[in-house]
């Protein structure tokens, strides 16, 4: 009976071995937060009243205790030491840690006064995460642009081209549109999203997105050990409603043999395709003019796991344009990614422009919107793209509107001999913009054209000159502002 009853504990207390080992090993991969503050001397600059560093004081009160009790935390600061010293940059508390309390108490006795090296504290916590198994969510906060680094967005490329389980998120509090530009540039470097907020109440909903992400992270971490293996799993693709105008299909492609698995007509905002486990490339096909076949661009290449759904959530362009602006004779209208050169969506002329400005869908990213005017048969007009918007924001799930309402016209003289003219943005040698006479007359160089704002000269071509006549110097173009420029002619 003694032998027997040995036996039985044996087996019992190897069983209960064996069913502790499930939970250990899903606790290893909760996902573990890295917080990246800026302490350089604009965090005393005051929002509504308060000094910013008091409000990210507050906000991280709030946030920090909230972060679900499996996420293990980190503090790291730039700034807070010396003035004037780039190598400034100190992890406070290290990746993997659980003291909350630690952080907060290092938060409250941050003194903002120098320098906002970021990519060199990217740095500096991607190499203490190195031997790290578990993801790290960085998030990062910025009052304003790198000033040690020459090209943070490039370095922190070259961070996340290593391999270390890092993601970056990017807040920028009370910034200006050229931080703002480059600070997303980073967080989208950096496989994040960026998120922007001016003042208390939008940099707390800020950092509670942020919470929430790190907590579904938890949620499905608790479930890995829970599900059925299968090698099904499902793509799900999202959009605001106002998106679903401008698309014809998505392709689905197996990469691992370029097959076409799956056309989606007509789309709607959110669509869920079931597909084995593999890697997949969307192919957005936007709609064109009188049935013309599709404008097709990638969306990017997706990995499916099996008993897994992965959401693809795109935002939308959407554009308010001047009605004037509407009838240009452009020949294409174009949106490039600035962080991503591959990525070029253009729509041509096909008989009408219908579709020119309607909403577009797009991955969360920088853009940049141009046209090109007119050339054919009989318009001879220049094809070189006119970028009209630059560096738009696009966030998941979100409407981003550009609004497009400047431009000039030149007006017509009663006689001239004007063959071309071109816009030339002052300090510049390549012009903006380049009209010229039709194979059938003059009409093209009286047109209104839209032109982003600024400060131009105008030269114009008369036949049997070979060198421009100066028509117009200095002149200035605001928002909103449709001018008609009398040349003198």
């Amino acid at each position: 009976m003694k032998k027997l009853f040995v036996l039985v504990l044996a087996v019992f207390i190897h069983f209960f071995l064996v069913f502790i080992h499930v939970p250990n090993s899903v606790a290893e991969s909760f996902p573990e937060v890295m917080f990246v503050l800026d302490a350089s001397g604009s965090m005393w600059g005051q929002v509504d009243g308060q000094a910013k560093i008091s409000i990210v004081r507050q906000v991280m009160h709030e946030i920090v205790p909230a972060l679900p009790h499996e996420v293990r935390v980190g503090l790291t600061a730039y700034g807070h030491n010396r003035k004037g010293d780039c190598a400034d940059i100190e992890i406070l508390v290290p990746p993997g840690s659980d003291d909350r309390n630690g952080i907060l108490s290092y938060i409250d006795q941050i003194n903002p006064k120098g320098m906002t090296p970021i990519a060199g504290s990217v740095e500096r916590v991607t190499e203490a995460l190195k031997n790290r198994e578990n993801e790290t969510t960085v998030i990062l906060l910025s009052d304003g642009e790198e000033t040690c680094h020459d090209s943070p967005c490039q370095a922190i490329r070259e961070l996340k081209a290593l391999g270390i389980k890092f993601i970056l998120h990017v807040v920028g509090f009370d910034i200006n549109d050229q931080q703002k530009a480059q600070l997303a540039c980073m967080a989208e470097a950096g496989g994040g999203q960026y998120f922007e907020a001016d003042n208390a109440q939008a940099l707390l909903a800020a950092f509670q997105s942020l919470q929430n992400e790190v907590a579904q992270k938890v949620e499905k971490a608790k479930t890995i050990g829970k599900k059925a293996v299968s090698r099904l799993g499902k793509l799900r693709i999202t959009m605001p409603a106002s998106a679903t105008i401008s698309l014809n299909t998505f392709k689905i492609i197996r990469k691992a043999d370029g097959k076409l698995v799956k056309t989606v007509k007509d789309p709607g905002a959110d669509s869920i395709h079931p597909l084995l486990s593999g890697d997949y490339e969307v192919v957005a096909g936007f709609a064109n003019s009188n049935y013309k076949p599709d404008s097709d661009v990638s969306l990017g290449v997706f990995t499916v796991t099996g008993g897994e759904t992965l959401a693809i959530d795109l935002g939308v362009l959407v554009f308010n344009i001047a009605d004037t602006l509407k009838k240009i004779p452009a020949g294409a209208v174009i949106v490039t990614r600035a962080d991503n050169p591959e990525f070029s969506l253009t729509l041509p002329y096909t008989g009408n422009d219908y579709y020119f400005y309607k909403p577009k869908p797009l991955p969360a990213g920088t853009y940049h919107f141009a046209v090109h005017y007119q050339r054919g048969y009989l318009y001879k007009t220049d094809t070189t793209p006119v970028v009209l918007a630059k560096n738009i924001q696009i966030q998941k799930g979100l409407e981003t509107v550009v609004t497009i309402d400047s431009g000039i016209s030149i007006k017509e003289p009663a006689d001239s001999e004007l063959v071309s003219w071109e816009l030339v943005p002052q300090g510049s040698d390549a012009p903006a913009i380049k009209i010229n006479r039709a194979s059938n007359g003059s009409y093209p160089l009286w047109k209104t054209y839209a032109v982003m704002p600024g400060t131009y000269n105008l030269l114009g071509y008369i036949e049997g000159m070979d060198e421009p006549l100066p028509l117009g110097e200095g002149l200035t173009i605001s928002n909103g502002d449709l001018i008609e420029f009398d040349t003198g002619l």
